[in-house]
Protein backbone atom coordinates (compact mmCIF):
# COMPACT_ATOMS: atom_id res chain seq x y z
CA UNK A 1 0.00 0.00 0.00
CA UNK A 2 3.01 2.30 0.41
CA UNK A 3 3.53 2.34 -3.35
CA UNK A 4 -0.16 3.19 -3.92
CA UNK A 5 -0.01 6.11 -1.44
CA UNK A 6 3.15 7.46 -3.04
CA UNK A 7 1.59 7.14 -6.50
CA UNK A 8 -1.53 9.04 -5.45
CA UNK A 9 0.57 11.79 -3.83
CA UNK A 10 2.74 12.07 -6.95
CA UNK A 11 -0.32 12.78 -9.13
CA UNK A 12 -0.88 15.95 -7.10
CA UNK A 13 2.78 16.91 -6.95
CA UNK A 14 3.17 16.63 -10.73
CA UNK A 15 -0.12 18.14 -11.86
CA UNK A 16 0.97 19.25 -15.30
CA UNK A 17 2.30 15.86 -16.35
CA UNK A 18 -0.70 14.10 -14.80
CA UNK A 19 -3.12 16.45 -16.56
CA UNK A 20 -1.41 16.00 -19.93
CA UNK A 21 -1.39 12.20 -19.71
CA UNK A 22 -4.95 12.19 -18.34
CA UNK A 23 -6.21 14.32 -21.24
CA UNK A 24 -4.61 11.94 -23.75
CA UNK A 25 -6.22 8.96 -22.03
CA UNK A 26 -9.59 10.68 -21.68
CA UNK A 27 -9.70 11.73 -25.33
CA UNK A 28 -8.72 8.22 -26.39
CA UNK A 29 -11.44 6.54 -24.35
CA UNK A 30 -14.01 9.10 -25.54
CA UNK A 31 -13.26 8.38 -29.21
CA UNK A 32 -13.26 4.63 -28.65
CA UNK A 33 -16.51 4.71 -26.70
CA UNK A 34 -18.36 6.90 -29.21
CA UNK A 35 -17.01 5.08 -32.27
CA UNK A 36 -17.75 1.58 -30.97
CA UNK A 37 -21.21 2.61 -29.75
CA UNK A 38 -22.13 4.07 -33.15
CA UNK A 39 -20.90 0.97 -34.99
CA UNK A 40 -22.60 -1.40 -32.51
CA UNK A 41 -25.85 0.54 -32.93
CA UNK A 42 -25.67 0.37 -36.73
CA UNK A 43 -24.87 -3.36 -36.71
CA UNK A 44 -27.58 -4.06 -34.16
CA UNK A 45 -30.12 -2.12 -36.21
CA UNK A 46 -29.10 -3.89 -39.41
CA UNK A 47 -29.27 -7.29 -37.76
CA UNK A 48 -32.66 -6.57 -36.23
CA UNK A 49 -34.04 -5.27 -39.53
CA UNK A 50 -32.85 -8.19 -41.66
CA UNK A 51 -33.29 -11.04 -39.16
CA UNK A 52 -36.78 -9.93 -38.10
CA UNK A 53 -37.90 -8.68 -41.48
CA UNK A 54 -36.16 -10.28 -44.46
CA UNK A 55 -33.56 -13.03 -43.97
CA UNK A 56 -34.03 -14.79 -40.65
CA UNK A 57 -30.89 -15.82 -38.75
CA UNK A 58 -29.72 -18.33 -41.38
CA UNK A 59 -30.68 -19.33 -44.89
CA UNK A 60 -30.19 -22.17 -47.33
CA UNK A 61 -30.03 -21.32 -51.04
CA UNK A 62 -29.74 -23.32 -54.23
CA UNK A 63 -26.29 -24.07 -55.67
CA UNK A 64 -24.48 -20.87 -56.67
CA UNK A 65 -20.90 -19.80 -57.28
CA UNK A 66 -21.02 -17.16 -54.54
CA UNK A 67 -23.17 -16.11 -51.60
CA UNK A 68 -26.59 -14.83 -52.61
CA UNK A 69 -28.66 -12.05 -51.05
CA UNK A 70 -32.33 -12.42 -50.22
CA UNK A 71 -33.06 -10.31 -53.32
CA UNK A 72 -31.48 -13.00 -55.48
CA UNK A 73 -28.36 -10.97 -56.19
CA UNK A 74 -25.21 -13.02 -56.70
CA UNK A 75 -21.78 -12.44 -58.15
CA UNK A 76 -22.04 -15.72 -60.06
CA UNK A 77 -23.23 -16.41 -63.59
CA UNK A 78 -26.79 -17.39 -62.62
CA UNK A 79 -29.48 -15.12 -64.06
CA UNK A 80 -32.07 -16.94 -61.98
CA UNK A 81 -31.07 -18.51 -58.69
CA UNK A 82 -31.47 -22.33 -58.85
CA UNK A 83 -34.00 -23.97 -56.59
CA UNK A 84 -33.15 -26.21 -53.62
CA UNK A 85 -33.63 -29.68 -55.11
CA UNK A 86 -33.97 -31.57 -51.81
CA UNK A 87 -35.61 -28.94 -49.64
CA UNK A 88 -37.74 -31.57 -47.88
CA UNK A 89 -34.60 -33.09 -46.34
CA UNK A 90 -33.58 -29.69 -44.98
CA UNK A 91 -37.05 -29.11 -43.55
CA UNK A 92 -37.04 -32.51 -41.84
CA UNK A 93 -33.56 -31.89 -40.43
CA UNK A 94 -34.49 -28.47 -39.08
CA UNK A 95 -37.79 -29.75 -37.67
CA UNK A 96 -35.82 -32.21 -35.54
CA UNK A 97 -33.68 -29.45 -34.01
CA UNK A 98 -34.66 -27.98 -30.66
CA UNK A 99 -32.82 -24.71 -31.37
CA UNK A 100 -34.91 -23.87 -34.48
CA UNK A 101 -37.93 -21.63 -33.95
CA UNK A 102 -39.35 -21.72 -37.49
CA UNK A 103 -38.53 -22.02 -41.19
CA UNK A 104 -39.87 -20.29 -44.29
CA UNK A 105 -39.44 -21.28 -47.97
CA UNK A 106 -39.15 -18.32 -50.32
CA UNK A 107 -38.79 -17.36 -53.98
CA UNK A 108 -37.15 -14.15 -55.16
CA UNK A 109 -36.87 -12.36 -58.47
CA UNK A 110 -37.50 -9.18 -60.44
CA UNK A 111 -40.61 -8.50 -62.50
CA UNK A 112 -42.24 -5.72 -64.48
CA UNK A 113 -45.77 -4.46 -63.79
CA UNK A 114 -48.22 -3.16 -66.35
CA UNK A 115 -51.84 -2.77 -67.38
CA UNK A 116 -52.70 -3.96 -70.85
CA UNK A 117 -49.72 -3.22 -73.08
CA UNK A 118 -48.50 -0.30 -70.96
CA UNK A 119 -45.56 -1.01 -68.65
CA UNK A 120 -45.85 0.94 -65.40
CA UNK A 121 -42.72 -0.05 -63.50
CA UNK A 122 -40.66 -2.90 -62.09
CA UNK A 123 -39.38 -4.16 -58.76
CA UNK A 124 -38.25 -7.07 -56.61
CA UNK A 125 -40.81 -9.71 -55.69
CA UNK A 126 -40.97 -12.43 -53.06
CA UNK A 127 -42.99 -15.52 -53.91
CA UNK A 128 -44.55 -16.77 -50.67
CA UNK A 129 -47.37 -18.56 -48.95
CA UNK A 130 -48.70 -15.45 -47.26
CA UNK A 131 -49.84 -17.13 -44.02
CA UNK A 132 -46.42 -18.74 -43.54
CA UNK A 133 -44.73 -15.44 -44.34
CA UNK A 134 -46.77 -13.53 -41.76
CA UNK A 135 -46.07 -16.19 -39.12
CA UNK A 136 -42.33 -16.03 -39.81
CA UNK A 137 -42.18 -12.21 -39.83
CA UNK A 138 -45.09 -11.28 -37.54
CA UNK A 139 -43.94 -7.73 -36.76
CA UNK A 140 -42.66 -6.49 -40.09
CA UNK A 141 -45.62 -6.40 -42.49
CA UNK A 142 -48.67 -4.18 -42.02
CA UNK A 143 -51.69 -4.27 -44.33
CA UNK A 144 -52.48 -0.65 -45.25
CA UNK A 145 -55.36 -1.26 -47.65
CA UNK A 146 -57.33 -4.19 -49.07
CA UNK A 147 -57.25 -7.67 -47.55
CA UNK A 148 -54.91 -10.57 -46.99
CA UNK A 149 -55.14 -13.27 -49.69
CA UNK A 150 -57.09 -16.40 -48.80
CA UNK A 151 -55.73 -19.89 -49.33
CA UNK A 152 -57.88 -20.63 -52.40
CA UNK A 153 -57.50 -17.23 -54.08
CA UNK A 154 -56.22 -17.13 -57.63
CA UNK A 155 -53.04 -15.34 -58.68
CA UNK A 156 -52.57 -12.36 -56.35
CA UNK A 157 -50.10 -9.65 -55.51
CA UNK A 158 -49.59 -7.46 -52.43
CA UNK A 159 -48.05 -4.18 -53.57
CA UNK A 160 -45.82 -2.18 -51.27
CA UNK A 161 -46.60 1.52 -50.83
CA UNK A 162 -43.57 2.71 -52.91
CA UNK A 163 -44.45 0.27 -55.71
CA UNK A 164 -48.08 1.41 -55.72
CA UNK A 165 -46.96 5.05 -55.93
CA UNK A 166 -44.63 4.15 -58.83
CA UNK A 167 -47.43 2.41 -60.77
CA UNK A 168 -49.93 5.21 -60.18
CA UNK A 169 -47.54 7.75 -61.70
CA UNK A 170 -48.00 6.15 -65.14
CA UNK A 171 -51.38 4.43 -64.83
CA UNK A 172 -54.35 5.95 -66.66
CA UNK A 173 -56.58 5.09 -63.69
CA UNK A 174 -55.60 4.50 -60.05
CA UNK A 175 -54.26 1.06 -59.19
CA UNK A 176 -56.02 -0.22 -56.08
CA UNK A 177 -57.14 -3.49 -54.45
CA UNK A 178 -59.17 -5.43 -57.01
CA UNK A 179 -57.24 -4.05 -60.00
CA UNK A 180 -55.89 -6.67 -62.38
CA UNK A 181 -52.31 -6.02 -63.51
CA UNK A 182 -49.84 -7.82 -65.75
CA UNK A 183 -46.57 -9.18 -64.36
CA UNK A 184 -43.76 -9.94 -66.80
CA UNK A 185 -40.36 -11.58 -66.28
CA UNK A 186 -37.62 -13.11 -68.40
CA UNK A 187 -37.05 -16.70 -67.22
CA UNK A 188 -33.99 -18.79 -68.07
CA UNK A 189 -35.85 -21.71 -69.64
CA UNK A 190 -39.28 -20.28 -70.52
CA UNK A 191 -38.29 -16.99 -72.14
CA UNK A 192 -40.64 -14.08 -71.48
CA UNK A 193 -43.41 -15.09 -69.07
CA UNK A 194 -46.58 -13.02 -68.66
CA UNK A 195 -49.13 -13.51 -65.90
CA UNK A 196 -52.25 -11.60 -64.92
CA UNK A 197 -52.70 -11.14 -61.16
CA UNK A 198 -55.16 -9.36 -58.89
CA UNK A 199 -54.03 -6.69 -56.46
CA UNK A 200 -55.30 -7.96 -53.10
CA UNK A 201 -53.88 -5.22 -50.91
CA UNK A 202 -51.22 -2.65 -50.14
CA UNK A 203 -48.57 -3.40 -47.51
CA UNK A 204 -45.91 -1.57 -45.57
CA UNK A 205 -42.65 -3.00 -44.21
CA UNK A 206 -42.21 -1.64 -40.70
CA UNK A 207 -38.42 -2.17 -40.59
CA UNK A 208 -37.02 -1.16 -43.92
CA UNK A 209 -34.88 1.11 -46.06
CA UNK A 210 -35.48 2.63 -49.48
CA UNK A 211 -34.37 -0.48 -51.36
CA UNK A 212 -36.29 -3.01 -49.26
CA UNK A 213 -39.47 -0.98 -48.79
CA UNK A 214 -40.42 -1.54 -52.45
CA UNK A 215 -40.55 -5.35 -52.27
CA UNK A 216 -43.78 -6.90 -53.56
CA UNK A 217 -45.32 -10.14 -52.25
CA UNK A 218 -46.68 -12.54 -54.88
CA UNK A 219 -48.29 -15.95 -54.58
CA UNK A 220 -45.69 -18.70 -54.88
CA UNK A 221 -47.09 -20.32 -58.04
CA UNK A 222 -47.12 -17.07 -60.00
CA UNK A 223 -43.52 -16.47 -58.96
CA UNK A 224 -42.58 -19.99 -60.07
CA UNK A 225 -44.10 -19.28 -63.47
CA UNK A 226 -42.18 -16.02 -63.78
CA UNK A 227 -38.90 -17.68 -62.80
CA UNK A 228 -39.40 -20.63 -65.16
CA UNK A 229 -40.01 -23.27 -62.48
CA UNK A 230 -42.83 -25.83 -62.56
CA UNK A 231 -46.07 -24.42 -61.16
CA UNK A 232 -48.26 -26.41 -58.78
CA UNK A 233 -51.39 -24.46 -59.62
CA UNK A 234 -52.94 -27.39 -61.49
CA UNK A 235 -51.92 -29.93 -58.86
CA UNK A 236 -49.59 -32.90 -59.20
CA UNK A 237 -49.55 -34.61 -62.62
CA UNK A 238 -51.24 -38.01 -62.94
CA UNK A 239 -49.18 -40.60 -64.86
CA UNK A 240 -50.32 -43.87 -66.34
CA UNK A 241 -48.68 -46.99 -65.03
CA UNK A 242 -46.56 -47.25 -68.18
CA UNK A 243 -45.44 -43.61 -67.85
CA UNK A 244 -44.65 -44.06 -64.18
CA UNK A 245 -42.61 -47.21 -64.92
CA UNK A 246 -40.69 -45.39 -67.66
CA UNK A 247 -39.87 -42.42 -65.40
CA UNK A 248 -38.82 -44.70 -62.56
CA UNK A 249 -36.55 -46.99 -64.60
CA UNK A 250 -35.27 -44.46 -67.17
CA UNK A 251 -31.50 -44.58 -67.66
CA UNK A 252 -30.05 -41.70 -69.75
CA UNK A 253 -26.90 -43.74 -70.52
CA UNK A 254 -28.99 -46.39 -72.33
CA UNK A 255 -29.70 -43.89 -75.11
CA UNK A 256 -26.08 -44.18 -76.26
CA UNK A 257 -25.53 -47.94 -75.87
CA UNK A 258 -26.32 -48.75 -79.53
CA UNK A 259 -24.87 -45.58 -81.02
CA UNK A 260 -21.52 -47.22 -81.90
CA UNK A 261 -22.62 -50.86 -81.84
CA UNK A 262 -21.36 -51.56 -85.40
CA UNK A 263 -22.13 -55.08 -86.72
CA UNK A 264 -23.76 -56.00 -83.48
CA UNK A 265 -26.54 -53.58 -84.19
CA UNK A 266 -28.79 -56.22 -85.82
CA UNK A 267 -28.57 -58.55 -82.87
CA UNK A 268 -29.15 -55.69 -80.53
CA UNK A 269 -32.14 -54.61 -82.56
CA UNK A 270 -33.51 -58.13 -82.51
CA UNK A 271 -33.12 -58.44 -78.79
CA UNK A 272 -34.67 -55.00 -78.32
CA UNK A 273 -37.64 -56.10 -80.47
CA UNK A 274 -38.05 -59.19 -78.37
CA UNK A 275 -37.89 -57.15 -75.23
CA UNK A 276 -40.44 -54.75 -76.67
CA UNK A 277 -42.76 -57.59 -77.56
CA UNK A 278 -42.48 -59.16 -74.14
CA UNK A 279 -43.05 -55.79 -72.53
CA UNK A 280 -46.20 -55.01 -74.47
CA UNK A 281 -48.25 -57.38 -72.38
CA UNK A 282 -47.01 -55.78 -69.19
CA UNK A 283 -47.60 -52.33 -70.63
CA UNK A 284 -51.16 -53.25 -71.58
CA UNK A 285 -51.94 -54.35 -68.06
CA UNK A 286 -50.23 -51.38 -66.42
CA UNK A 287 -51.94 -48.91 -68.75
CA UNK A 288 -55.18 -49.55 -66.90
CA UNK A 289 -53.73 -48.09 -63.67
CA UNK A 290 -52.60 -44.56 -62.94
CA UNK A 291 -50.12 -43.09 -60.51
CA UNK A 292 -50.14 -39.58 -59.04
CA UNK A 293 -46.59 -38.23 -59.21
CA UNK A 294 -45.08 -36.70 -56.09
CA UNK A 295 -44.00 -33.15 -56.91
CA UNK A 296 -41.83 -31.10 -54.58
CA UNK A 297 -42.51 -27.36 -55.00
CA UNK A 298 -39.53 -25.32 -56.17
CA UNK A 299 -38.09 -22.89 -53.60
CA UNK A 300 -34.90 -20.88 -53.92
CA UNK A 301 -34.49 -20.00 -50.24
CA UNK A 302 -35.18 -21.66 -46.93
CA UNK A 303 -35.04 -19.08 -44.15
CA UNK A 304 -34.36 -20.20 -40.58
CA UNK A 305 -35.15 -18.44 -37.28
CA UNK A 306 -33.16 -19.52 -34.23
CA UNK A 307 -34.84 -19.71 -30.83
CA UNK A 308 -33.90 -16.94 -28.37
CA UNK A 309 -30.76 -17.87 -26.45
CA UNK A 310 -29.73 -20.60 -28.92
CA UNK A 311 -26.42 -20.44 -30.76
CA UNK A 312 -26.88 -19.48 -34.41
CA UNK A 313 -23.20 -20.18 -35.13
CA UNK A 314 -23.56 -23.77 -33.91
CA UNK A 315 -26.68 -24.29 -36.01
CA UNK A 316 -24.86 -22.78 -38.99
CA UNK A 317 -22.03 -25.29 -38.55
CA UNK A 318 -24.38 -28.27 -38.19
CA UNK A 319 -26.55 -27.19 -41.12
CA UNK A 320 -23.46 -26.73 -43.32
CA UNK A 321 -22.29 -30.23 -42.43
CA UNK A 322 -25.74 -31.63 -43.28
CA UNK A 323 -25.70 -29.78 -46.61
CA UNK A 324 -22.35 -31.36 -47.47
CA UNK A 325 -23.87 -34.80 -46.83
CA UNK A 326 -26.64 -34.03 -49.33
CA UNK A 327 -23.93 -32.93 -51.78
CA UNK A 328 -26.10 -30.87 -54.13
CA UNK A 329 -23.90 -27.79 -53.93
CA UNK A 330 -26.47 -25.81 -51.90
CA UNK A 331 -25.18 -22.89 -49.86
CA UNK A 332 -25.76 -22.30 -46.15
CA UNK A 333 -25.11 -18.73 -44.97
CA UNK A 334 -25.85 -16.30 -42.16
CA UNK A 335 -27.89 -13.09 -42.22
CA UNK A 336 -24.86 -10.98 -43.17
CA UNK A 337 -24.44 -12.85 -46.46
CA UNK A 338 -28.21 -12.72 -46.99
CA UNK A 339 -28.29 -8.97 -46.41
CA UNK A 340 -25.53 -8.41 -48.96
CA UNK A 341 -23.12 -5.53 -49.39
CA UNK A 342 -24.78 -3.27 -46.82
CA UNK A 343 -24.13 -5.66 -43.92
CA UNK A 344 -20.71 -6.60 -45.25
CA UNK A 345 -19.83 -2.91 -45.46
CA UNK A 346 -20.86 -2.37 -41.85
CA UNK A 347 -18.69 -5.29 -40.71
CA UNK A 348 -15.80 -3.99 -42.84
CA UNK A 349 -16.17 -0.51 -41.32
CA UNK A 350 -15.96 -2.04 -37.87
CA UNK A 351 -12.80 -3.94 -38.77
CA UNK A 352 -11.33 -0.79 -40.33
CA UNK A 353 -12.18 1.16 -37.18
CA UNK A 354 -10.50 -1.48 -35.02
CA UNK A 355 -7.42 -1.28 -37.26
CA UNK A 356 -7.42 2.51 -36.99
CA UNK A 357 -7.70 2.20 -33.22
CA UNK A 358 -4.67 -0.08 -33.18
CA UNK A 359 -2.64 2.47 -35.16
CA UNK A 360 -3.79 5.33 -32.92
CA UNK A 361 -3.00 3.19 -29.88
CA UNK A 362 0.62 2.84 -30.98
CA UNK A 363 0.90 6.62 -31.42
CA UNK A 364 -0.74 7.27 -28.05
CA UNK A 365 1.57 4.79 -26.34
CA UNK A 366 4.62 6.52 -27.83
CA UNK A 367 3.40 9.96 -26.67
CA UNK A 368 2.55 8.71 -23.19
CA UNK A 369 5.85 6.85 -22.97
CA UNK A 370 7.83 10.01 -23.81
CA UNK A 371 5.90 12.04 -21.26
CA UNK A 372 6.44 9.39 -18.59
CA UNK A 373 10.17 9.15 -19.38
CA UNK A 374 10.48 12.93 -19.01
CA UNK A 375 8.55 12.71 -15.76
CA UNK A 376 10.87 9.99 -14.43
CA UNK A 377 13.98 11.98 -15.40
CA UNK A 378 12.63 15.00 -13.55
CA UNK A 379 12.14 12.86 -10.45
CA UNK A 380 15.63 11.36 -10.22
CA UNK A 381 16.27 12.91 -6.79
CA UNK A 382 12.94 11.66 -5.46
CA UNK A 383 13.42 8.11 -6.74
CA UNK A 384 17.09 8.04 -5.62
CA UNK A 385 16.06 9.13 -2.12
CA UNK A 386 13.47 6.36 -1.95
CA UNK A 387 16.08 3.81 -3.00
CA UNK A 388 18.60 5.24 -0.48
CA UNK A 389 16.22 4.86 2.49
CA UNK A 390 15.57 1.22 1.64
CA UNK A 391 12.82 1.15 -0.97
CA UNK A 392 13.16 -1.95 -3.10
CA UNK A 393 12.89 -2.05 -6.85
CA UNK A 394 9.36 -3.49 -6.70
CA UNK A 395 8.22 -0.45 -4.67
CA UNK A 396 9.42 1.90 -7.43
CA UNK A 397 7.92 -0.35 -10.11
CA UNK A 398 4.56 -0.57 -8.35
CA UNK A 399 4.53 3.18 -7.73
CA UNK A 400 4.78 3.98 -11.45
CA UNK A 401 2.24 1.28 -12.37
CA UNK A 402 -0.19 2.62 -9.74
CA UNK A 403 0.21 6.14 -11.11
CA UNK A 404 -0.67 4.93 -14.59
CA UNK A 405 -3.62 2.90 -13.30
CA UNK A 406 -4.99 5.83 -11.27
CA UNK A 407 -4.71 8.10 -14.30
CA UNK A 408 -6.47 5.51 -16.47
CA UNK A 409 -9.31 5.19 -13.94
CA UNK A 410 -9.80 8.94 -13.56
CA UNK A 411 -9.41 9.77 -17.26
CA UNK A 412 -11.47 6.73 -18.23
CA UNK A 413 -14.34 7.74 -15.95
CA UNK A 414 -14.24 11.30 -17.31
CA UNK A 415 -14.11 10.11 -20.94
CA UNK A 416 -16.94 7.63 -20.41
CA UNK A 417 -19.08 10.26 -18.67
CA UNK A 418 -18.62 12.77 -21.51
CA UNK A 419 -19.27 10.02 -24.05
CA UNK A 420 -22.43 8.96 -22.19
CA UNK A 421 -23.79 12.51 -22.27
CA UNK A 422 -23.03 12.86 -26.00
CA UNK A 423 -24.67 9.51 -26.79
CA UNK A 424 -27.79 10.42 -24.84
CA UNK A 425 -28.03 13.72 -26.73
CA UNK A 426 -27.45 12.04 -30.09
CA UNK A 427 -29.97 9.36 -29.15
CA UNK A 428 -32.66 12.00 -28.76
CA UNK A 429 -31.66 14.18 -31.70
CA UNK A 430 -30.62 11.34 -34.04
CA UNK A 431 -28.12 11.31 -36.89
CA UNK A 432 -29.89 11.69 -40.24
CA UNK A 433 -28.51 9.62 -43.12
CA UNK A 434 -26.95 11.95 -45.72
CA UNK A 435 -27.56 9.55 -48.63
CA UNK A 436 -29.05 6.17 -49.59
CA UNK A 437 -25.88 4.28 -48.63
CA UNK A 438 -25.96 5.55 -45.05
CA UNK A 439 -29.72 5.01 -44.92
CA UNK A 440 -29.11 1.35 -45.72
CA UNK A 441 -26.20 1.24 -43.27
CA UNK A 442 -28.25 2.85 -40.48
CA UNK A 443 -31.21 0.58 -41.14
CA UNK A 444 -33.41 3.65 -41.67
CA UNK A 445 -33.30 7.38 -42.34
CA UNK A 446 -32.18 8.25 -38.80
CA UNK A 447 -29.61 6.53 -36.58
CA UNK A 448 -30.25 6.91 -32.87
CA UNK A 449 -27.09 5.79 -31.08
CA UNK A 450 -27.51 3.56 -28.06
CA UNK A 451 -25.20 3.34 -25.07
CA UNK A 452 -23.22 0.15 -25.54
CA UNK A 453 -21.89 -1.44 -22.37
CA UNK A 454 -19.61 -3.64 -24.45
CA UNK A 455 -18.17 -0.56 -26.19
CA UNK A 456 -17.50 1.09 -22.81
CA UNK A 457 -15.70 -1.98 -21.47
CA UNK A 458 -13.64 -2.38 -24.64
CA UNK A 459 -12.67 1.31 -24.61
CA UNK A 460 -11.60 1.22 -20.96
CA UNK A 461 -9.56 -1.97 -21.41
CA UNK A 462 -7.86 -0.42 -24.46
CA UNK A 463 -6.85 2.68 -22.50
CA UNK A 464 -5.69 0.69 -19.49
CA UNK A 465 -3.62 -1.59 -21.71
CA UNK A 466 -2.12 1.42 -23.53
CA UNK A 467 -1.30 3.12 -20.22
CA UNK A 468 0.38 0.06 -18.76
CA UNK A 469 2.21 -0.53 -22.02
CA UNK A 470 3.42 3.07 -22.06
CA UNK A 471 4.70 2.81 -18.48
CA UNK A 472 6.82 -0.25 -19.24
CA UNK A 473 9.90 1.56 -20.58
CA UNK A 474 9.82 4.43 -18.02
CA UNK A 475 9.69 1.79 -15.28
CA UNK A 476 12.87 0.19 -16.65
CA UNK A 477 14.50 3.64 -16.72
CA UNK A 478 13.51 4.27 -13.11
CA UNK A 479 14.83 0.90 -11.92
CA UNK A 480 18.23 1.59 -13.50
CA UNK A 481 18.78 4.69 -11.39
CA UNK A 482 21.47 4.22 -8.78
CA UNK A 483 20.61 5.85 -5.42
CA UNK A 484 23.95 7.67 -5.04
CA UNK A 485 23.82 9.13 -8.57
CA UNK A 486 20.20 10.20 -8.15
CA UNK A 487 20.89 11.91 -4.79
CA UNK A 488 23.78 13.86 -6.31
CA UNK A 489 21.40 15.09 -8.98
CA UNK A 490 23.59 13.74 -11.82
Amino acid sequence: MIAARLAWANLGLHRRKSLLIGMIMGLGILILFLGNSLIDTALSGLQRMFVQGYTGDLMVTGPTEFSTTVLGETAGSEEVLPHIAQIKKYEDFLASRKDVASTLPLLSGQASFGIGEAELGSGYCFGVNVDDYRDFFPDNVTLMNGEWPAENDGPWVLLSEPTLALLNKSASSPVKPGTKIIMTALANSAGTVIREVTVKGVIKFNQSNQQLSGITLVDADTMRDLLGFASLRDGAPVLSGQEAAFVTSFDPDSLFNDLFAGSGGTAATGSASAAEASGQGAAASSAQTSVQAEVVPAWQFLLVRVKPGASSSRLLSDLSAFSKQIDDGDRVQDWIAGAGKVARTAVTIRLAFDLLVAVVAVVVIMIMMNVLVISVNERLYEIGTLRAIGAKRRVVRNMILYETTFLALIAGAAGLLIGLVLLLVLGKVGIRAPNLFFEALFGGQVLRPMVSGGAAIRAFLWILAMGLGASWYPTIVALRIEPVVAMRGD
